[in-house]
């Protein structure tokens, strides 16, 4: 039930694959409606943010990040089935949203274009790893699926820094992983 009132509130929590995964790494510029599957009108009156119009603002993007975050662990512990990868990567481009537009003002001009898809990278990829624990794959799935208009030369290095502190530091939270992996 909680993640059907989630799911009204921010349709952007619900995901359909690789289209709706350029929505969030875009900031909503790929309206959702234009996707394969879209989101019915009728699944939109009581959105808190329109998942068919770019990111508003920072607050926008966090609010969609941190209940993507809640319905993907109340899935995980509901133990329904799916994967964890591809909602955990749009969710962290669009916590990645909420950063770049957070830090914008301090951003180097100069570098601009290319520093606000390199952090959304960066975070999606420290997203993913924090919780799978393989740095590697975590990069290299986001190298396939990274848009076509960003040079890998300027995501993979700081994809690759953030995957491997962000394994550095769930460790020290918790020693358990998200998946049990036997020796």
């Amino acid at each position: 039930m909680l993640i059907g009132y989630i799911s009204t509130l921010f349709p952007q929590t619900m995901f359909w694959g690789e289209p709706s995964m350029q929505c969030m790494v875009d900031g909503q510029c790929t309206p959702f409606s234009a996707t394969p599957h879209g989101i019915p009108a009728a699944m939109m009156q009581a959105a808190r943010v329109n998942p068919n119009q770019p990111f508003a603002s920072g607050s926008a993007a966090l609010q969609v990040g941190l209940a993507k975050f809640s319905a993907i662990a109340l899935a995980s512990a509901a133990k329904f089935p799916g994967g964890v990868i591809f909602p955990l990567l749009s969710n962290g481009a669009s916590l990645g949203h909420a950063l770049v537009s957070a830090l914008g003002p301090i951003l180097p001009t100069a570098s601009s274009s290319l520093v606000p898809p390199m952090m959304i990278m960066s975070f999606m990829s420290a997203m993913l790893t924090s919780i799978t624990r393989t740095p590697a794959a975590s990069v290299l799935i986001l190298a396939f699926t990274a848009s076509g208009i960003t040079p890998l030369s300027v995501i993979l290095p700081g994809a690759l820094m953030a995957s491997y502190v962000s394994v550095w530091v769930s460790e020290r939270l918790s020693k358990d992983s998200f998946f049990s992996y036997s020796e």
